[in-house]
């Protein structure tokens, strides 16, 4: 004799089993593929444009900027703006195209004279905007905020 519990699980797996055998699975045509050929990419066309790396500098007085694929630039410029003690600072420059392809930047933080470096202090709102202007006559500008 079966009791509830067996009665139910009984039930329920008779509905099943009918429901599942009633209704066919559908069966759907297969769609004809189109095979493509994409064309093939050179080493040359993988770096169209300027590519940048900007870090702070481990000890946080400076901005470290490696610049790759310049070949592709007629000119680059950069621009370091910052407020230190309530002062507008910055740094401003640019790479020359007989330079080579690559080239790299280390922007103090602070100024220079005679070997003796003064740091900026309480520095706040650091910003880079790099601006290459390429060889198809398209401008790229790149924006970095930079947390000191």
């Amino acid at each position: 004799m079966l009791n509830v519990k067996g009665f139910k699980f009984y039930v329920i797996a008779l509905i099943f089993a009918l429901c599942t055998l009633h209704y066919p699975k559908p069966s759907f045509a297969a769609k004809p593929r189109i095979w493509k050929t994409a064309p093939a990419k050179s080493a040359s066309t993988s770096a169209t444009r300027p590519a940048f790396s900007v870090k702070l500098r481990t000890d946080r007085k400076a901005v470290n900027i490696v610049f790759n694929y310049l070949n592709t630039a007629s000119s680059t410029t950069y621009e370091l703006t910052y407020i230190s003690d309530g002062l507008d600072k910055g740094i401003f420059g640019s790479i020359l195209p007989k330079e080579g392809s690559s080239a790299t930047r280390s922007l103090l933080l602070g100024t220079c004279s005679k070997n003796v470096c003064t740091y900026h202090k309480n520095i706040t709102d650091c910003k880079l905007k790099i601006t290459c202007k390429l060889n198809s006559g398209k401008t790229l500008i790149k924006r970095y905020r930079i947390k000191v």
